[in-house]
């Protein structure tokens, strides 16, 4: 709101990534979440590459048209 009140047509997105295959499981240190963790991404996890097909079409919009929020996750991912 703030960019089209300024009249910069800067176009903001956010992200929201369910089980995406990073780097996030070899930061988590409570070992129980951790091996919690391991478990979701073992049966449910994407490639990255599906966050930067989003990213992609986010940008690929005109640029009059602005593209506000995406969840992103696997399809056989129970939310």
């Amino acid at each position: 709101m703030e960019s089209a009140q300024e009249g910069s047509n800067i176009r903001t997105a956010t992200i929201y990534p369910a089980a995406i295959r990073t780097e996030l499981l070899s930061t988590i240190t409570d070992p129980e979440a951790a091996q919690a963790m391991q478990s979701t991404y073992e049966h449910y996890q994407i490639s990255p590459s599906r966050v930067a097909n989003v990213v992609a079409f986010a940008i690929d919009q005109p640029e009059d048209t602005n593209v506000s929020e995406f969840t992103v996750g696997p399809t056989n991912q129970p939310w």
